[in-house]
């Protein structure tokens, strides 16, 4: 038999070395578990929830002008999917929803390393079918499963559920953000659009409040006539041509009596008495004395009229009172632009109050924050070496104001605050709108009655310097016929043809004055028609650009609000129509962290491996000698 070298090592001398040092080999791994054992107590239990979302790769959009129309989109694929909802952005949403809640786990309170911590605790897995599609043929849906771990099951579904809401939302907003870009630009169109709108409304309204474009029509109307009634105009045309008639008739009276006055001339009677001649002196005389007296009394007439004139130019204010009302009717307008625009603020102030009252109701005034007593690594430490198990799990609450909360309530004042300023300011404006109103609708009642007192004084005035122009002429003419008359041809037939040619005369004298006055008349009605034919075209033609502008602004505003329509029709029937949450995450009671039982063993069999390795290298080291005994 071969004998076996001296330093080769047998299975016996194995076992005696392990028989050496079992004491440690065997207790270095109980105290490995038992380490294991403690620090898997002191770790909090983690509690997983699952949630599942689809991604289709299609889509139906409702288009403008009444058209549904199915477009197809380019496939989301996952590495895609996970930047968007592993963004910064979307975890950040989630953080902020479990601080309102008061849910927010302790390890992701942190402000610097909070997100890290969640997002190592949030994980995607794809779960969609691998198989390609062939050409033609729709791609398959992107299917996503996504996972949280928290230190409850509560709070790792509402973590689960709200970021798997944020991302459905996200990926649904991105075919949709040049609709929604659209749809806030017409929102401030539409803004300014109604602003313009008001702004027109506002200037109509003020337009026919001053304007006195139907009081012109009617009294236009009155003037000239109306094709079943006749006119001022009209009437003193009829009577102008009355007068005329009797005029010439007058006239041709007096040229009859002239010739029978030239004929009788020549005749003398042979038995004419004095007194014959004495009473057509005397009747020569009374006719030149009524003439006299007509004159007078319508020169008398006259200088009335004319002081009357006077007085009234005096005590007339029509320019002042015309500009007063220029200055009310501007001031009218743009109490009623200020007014509409503060509508339109007041509308969007009112709505930004809204939101921020709504925001404010979700938001908490006081954040709760949980903190477990094991977190402190002192605590930890002291809980270790006095065995004080029972403290694992407690946990320290505080409270501390929301910033977010103040935020949003000084928002709310100061909102609230400019609210009531402009509330204010819109009741001065109305109030100061009624007094504008009620001095505007005084002057224009004074501006017409005077300029109806103007028109009747300057009328009444000319009509009696015609009179009065006329009678005088006639009575000078009479006056320098008295050398001729002397009446002394004796004939009576002759005196007599003389006194009726005076009489005729006087009566031509009045009706050439009655005819004066009634042109000067009907030339202050046909100065007035012009001036108000004038006043109604510049008023028409005024009404008419209002009425256009009022009509543009309409036609503005509903465009853009039916585009706005348009556009929300459009952007509500693309919502969730990408991806949509196919099973939400519900509540498991089973933790999935820490697994004692796993970790334990793990670390009796390094600690065995350890505390062998530990037993043969011991042993080598120790001298020959020491071994030989």
């Amino acid at each position: 038999m071969t004998e076996m070298p001296a330093e080769e090592l047998s299975l016996r001398d194995l076992v005696d070395v392990l028989r050496r040092h079992l004491r440690f080999i065997l207790g270095l791994p109980l105290v490995a578990g038992a380490v294991t054992l403690l620090a898997t107590l002191l770790m909090p239990n983690q509690y997983e929830s699952t949630a599942t979302a689809s991604i289709s790769p299609s889509q139906v959009r409702a288009q403008l002008e009444q058209k549904i129309q199915v477009q197809q989109t380019p496939p989301v694929t996952f590495e895609a999917y996970r930047a968007v909802v592993m963004s910064r952005e979307a975890l950040e949403e989630v953080r902020r929803k479990l601080i309102v809640l008061g849910q927010l786990p302790t390890p992701w309170q942190d402000e610097r390393l909070g997100l890290e911590r969640m997002a190592k605790a949030f994980k995607l897995k794809d779960l969609s079918p691998k198989q390609q599609p062939a050409a033609g043929e729709t791609p398959p849906p992107l299917v996503v499963e996504h996972r949280v771990r928290a230190p409850s099951p509560e709070i790792a579904t509402l973590a689960t559920n709200y970021w798997v809401e944020g991302a459905v939302r996200r990926i649904n907003d991105l075919p949709l953000a040049r609709t929604k870009a659209a749809l806030a630009a017409l929102e401030e169109q539409l803004a300014d659009s109604q602003k313009r709108y008001g702004e027109a409304q506002v200037r109509w309204e003020a337009f026919f409040r001053a304007t006195t474009l139907n009081q012109d029509r009617a009294e236009l109307d009155a003037k000239t006539g109306l094709p079943a009634q006749a006119g001022e105009r009209v009437t003193a045309d009829a009577e102008l041509a009355g007068l005329e008639r009797d005029l010439a008739a007058v006239q041709g009276r007096i040229a009859a009596v002239s010739r029978e006055v030239a004929l009788q001339a020549a005749v003398v009677p042979v038995n004419i008495s004095p007194d014959q001649i004495a009473l057509a002196n005397k009747r020569l005389q009374e006719a030149k004395q009524r003439l006299a007296e007509e004159t007078s009394r319508v020169q008398k007439r006259y200088t009335q009229a004319q002081a009357v004139l006077e007085d009234f130019k005096k005590r007339e204010r029509i320019p002042q009172w015309q500009a007063e009302l220029s200055a009310y009717i501007q001031r009218l307008s743009e109490a009623g632009v200020r007014l509409s625009n503060l509508e339109v603020e007041l509308a969007a102030k009112g709505a930004r109050l809204a939101s921020f009252q709504e925001a404010l109701g979700q938001e908490p005034r006081l954040l709760v924050l949980e903190r477990e007593i094991s977190a402190d690594p002192a605590l930890l430490a002291v809980i270790a070496q006095g065995g004080l198990a029972a403290l694992v799990g407690l946990k320290l609450k505080n409270q501390e104001l929301n910033p977010t909360h103040l935020q949003l309530f000084s928002e709310v004042l100061t909102l609230k605050a400019e609210l009531a300023t402009l509330a204010q300011e819109k009741e001065a404006l109305r109030k100061e709108q009624a007094t504008l109103q009620g001095r505007i609708d005084d002057l224009k009642v004074k501006i017409a009655a005077q300029e109806r007192e103007k028109e009747a004084v300057s009328i009444e005035a000319a009509a009696k310097k015609a009179a009065y122009e006329t009678f005088r002429s006639r009575y000078d003419q009479i006056q320098g016929l008295e050398a001729d008359v002397r009446f002394d041809n004796p004939n009576p037939e002759y005196q007599r043809l003389r006194s009726v040619l005076i009489d005729a005369q006087a009566e031509e004298a009045r009706l050439i004055s009655r005819i004066a006055a009634l042109k000067v008349r009907i030339a202050a009605l046909d100065a007035r028609i012009n001036v108000l034919k004038e006043r109604t075209a510049k008023a028409q033609v005024e009404a008419d650009r209002v009425n256009q502008a009022v009509e543009l602004a309409k036609n503005e505003y509903t465009a853009v609000a039916q585009k706005q329509n348009d556009l929300r029709i459009e952007l509500a029937s693309g919502q969730n129509s990408l991806a949509q949450v196919v099973a939400p995450a519900y509540p498991i009671y089973e933790k999935v962290a820490p697994r004692r039982l796993l970790l334990i063993l793990l670390a009796a069999v390094l600690g065995g491996m350890v505390a062998v390795f530990w037993a043969f290298l011991a042993e080598a080291l120790r001298p020959r000698r020491e071994a030989a005994l």
